[in-house]
């Protein structure tokens, strides 16, 4: 009985270390270079990017709605990513972001559950994308945005 209780024990964490293991990664130097490849319009990018947009990463998991993504953008840029965003900040402390640990490109301080008090003292502010489709968490002096799927 105690073999086939570890049995299950491990099948479970084999799964749950898995998950995302299908997980597609693509970089892009520019929102231009994205658009042509096709990142917007399969949805792995969001639309209504600032224009200058650049070293763009994103991650998605095929067939499902998760994704993942960072971008830097221009200082004179910020009102166009204002616009894709809903106004109210939203607290960052608690949210879980379950990434897929072979994106190695993503955030220590965004995997797993968030520390505000963390997050604040990098200077990244949460927000929902318009649509509340996306969480994006934006450091505004450093021009860097990452976002992810909001459950």
């Amino acid at each position: 009985m105690r073999g086939r209780a570890s049995l299950a024990a491990g099948l479970f964490a084999a799964v749950v270390a898995c998950t995302g293991i299908n997980s597609q990664t693509y970089s892009y130097a520019t929102l231009d270079d994205a658009r042509r490849a096709g990142a917007v319009e399969q949805g792995w990018l969001p639309d209504g990017l600032p224009p200058g947009a650049y070293e763009i990463r994103v991650a998605h998991v095929p067939d499902g709605p998760e994704r993942w993504g960072l971008f830097n953008f221009p200082p004179g840029e910020g009102e166009a990513l204002q616009r894709m965003l809903a106004p109210e900040e939203v607290d960052l402390d608690g949210q879980v972001v379950d990434v897929p640990a072979r994106i190695a490109w993503w955030p220590v301080a965004l995997r797993r559950t968030l520390d505000g008090e963390q997050l604040t003292f990098t200077g990244l502010k949460g927000y929902r994308t318009s649509d509340g489709a996306l969480m994006v968490a934006v450091n505004w002096n450093q021009g860097r945005a990452y976002y992810w799927h909001a459950p």
